[in-house]
């Protein structure tokens, strides 16, 4: 993997979750670890009616989170709890990663732009960008929901380089998922395959030195 060259560097575009929040962990989402103990609800069945291609509809705004929530309510004797799980569900992965906030601190003292590059739907984007307060952290915010279309269609990125003015070259992909690497680079940006606890190679790799030094590592 080429490393990034922080001298062309202008905007980095960070991942939300597993990069900017801190809730997977060996593969599982926060929200989903004691779902059935604190709801009383199937997680299993939760999970089969949203994930199993209605929350990728709603991901690009082709489908409403809180309506595919509300259906399954309905189907599994929950109704009138569809608001419930969500406030339960969007609360317990709101985890911000302290390490990365502190990088993107750091790169906003040295002129570089920091932006969101997320897959969330509209709904949890709103939380992250208003209840999270991730609005105040980020230059934009850029949601599949929002702009109906998702990563790693090479086209998302595109979109990107569009509203924000920049050549490929001079933005910075970090993110947790190796598909979206690919496309990035495929577009000719830079790019970081973050992975759990790499905050020390991320800061190293932009030319900030140990995290240590001006970061704040909270317990883990």
């Amino acid at each position: 993997m080429t490393a990034p060259d922080p001298s062309r560097l202008k905007c980095v575009a960070w991942d939300f979750d597993g990069v900017l929040n801190r809730n997977i962990q060996n593969g599982a989402f926060a929200w989903s670890r004691d779902f059935e103990r604190d709801l009383g609800l199937s997680l299993k069945s939760f999970s089969a009616h949203l994930f199993g291609g209605r929350f990728q509809k709603a991901m690009v705004g082709e489908a409403c989170l809180v309506e595919l929530v509300t259906e399954w309510t309905q189907q599994n004797g929950a109704e009138g709890r569809a608001r419930e799980i969500l406030d339960y569900w969007f609360h317990k992965d709101a985890i911000p990663d302290h390490d990365t906030l502190a990088i993107v601190s750091a790169l906003k003292g040295k002129g570089v732009r920091n932006v969101m590059a997320t897959n969330n739907e509209i709904h949890r984007t709103h939380y992250i960008e208003t209840d999270m307060g991730f609005g105040a952290h980020m230059e934009r915010i850029f949601a599949a929901g929002r702009m109906r279309i998702a990563k790693p269609d090479t086209a998302y990125f595109a979109h990107i380089e569009t509203e924000l003015g920049a050549d490929p070259g001079e933005i910075l992909l970090v993110d947790d998922l190796h598909e979206n690497i690919l496309a990035a680079r495929g577009r000719g940006w830079q790019t970081f395959h973050f992975t759990e606890g790499a905050h020390d190679d991320l800061a190293g790799a932009l030319g900030l030195g140990p995290l240590g030094a001006y970061g704040v590592s909270p317990s883990r």
